[in-house]
């Protein structure tokens, strides 16, 4: 069964008869005939009913008629639907939005220009960290992703999109005088307790801070692990202890926390955008955006 047989049953309940339904299709009686006669066998149901030289609709032909209806109309919609979509005037896109880096640079901006070139499209954003959102972007879960460089990231399988790299610095408290504004060197932090993560949240991160750290002869003490930088800034900021966090943090200081540079201890880490090498249209015009950007207007 195909649309044009529903097309064509639907034309001839809805005008009266074959011949009135061949005149409205501009199509030739006998062609039309064939169609309903084909549909009928195929279905083994008589749709039409002949009286003299008129034909009406058997209770069949008139339930089916309903039915047929609704699929040509859902047939048209989804047409509209994948003609709008192609457009950029609907749709929807699924990102990864990374906390830490959502207060400047690549991701707002991006995604501010995505809202206000293509206000119909929905875009659901799913804060999470780069691992996960790898893993999403992987299993198809989400659309795009503005990730840091992980051991997940499988490059053949991806469409990567580098955006800047950047470095790891000394988040303490206000109140943690160190008579300097940097950058600090191992005497000055020798001793100060840290906040961490843990090495599953960002394994990658965590061993190369660890790497740098012992580079400086610094045994870090660990008196606390948060999940996300968020919460670790609190904490620095609560005077539980210091931490080593992203340099993008610096966007967005909380009140008594201040950022100092270590000497010796560089973490250079990218931040990427990330798709499925198949990536549909919607998802291609937001890469677009993003490549689009000047790196140091962003």
């Amino acid at each position: 069964m195909e649309l044009r047989h529903l097309r064509y049953f639907v034309a001839v309940a809805e005008y009266g008869g074959i011949t009135h339904a061949a005149e409205r299709l501009n199509i030739a009686q006998p062609a039309v005939s064939r169609q309903i006669r084909d549909l009928e066998a195929e279905l083994g149901v008589e749709l039409l009913v002949r009286e003299g030289r008129r034909v009406i609709l058997s209770d069949a032909g008139r339930a089916f008629a309903e039915r047929a209806r609704a699929v040509l109309a859902a047939s048209n919609d989804a047409v509209q639907e994948a003609r709008r979509i192609d457009r950029g005037e609907a749709g929807q896109l699924r990102i990864g939005l990374l906390e830490s880096a959502s207060w400047s640079g690549h991701l707002p901006e991006a995604l501010n220009r995505f809202a206000r070139t293509y206000p119909d499209i929905r875009m659901d954003i799913v804060p999470m960290g780069s691992v996960e959102q790898i893993e999403a972007v992987l299993a198809e879960e989400l659309d795009a992703a503005f990730v840091y460089r992980q051991n997940n990231l499988v490059e053949e399988a991806l469409s990567i999109l580098p955006l800047r790299t950047d470095n790891v610095v000394l988040a303490a408290s206000a109140d943690l005088d160190f008579e300097k504004p940097g950058p600090l060197d191992l005497q000055d932090i020798d001793g100060l307790p840290l906040v961490s993560f843990p090495r599953a949240i960002a394994p990658v991160y965590h061993d190369a801070i660890s790497a740098a750290l012992a580079g400086i002869e610094f045994h870090p003490d660990i008196v606390q692990e948060a999940e996300n930088e968020t919460t670790i800034l609190s904490l620095v900021s609560a005077g539980v202890g210091c931490a080593f966090v992203n340099s993008a943090n610096m966007h967005r200081p909380p009140k008594q926390v201040r950022f100092y540079e270590v000497a010796g201890v560089s973490v250079p880490i990218e931040f990427l955008f990330v798709t499925t090498r198949n990536a549909g249209g919607l998802t291609q015009r937001l890469r677009n955006i993003v490549a689009s950007l000047d790196t140091q207007e962003a």
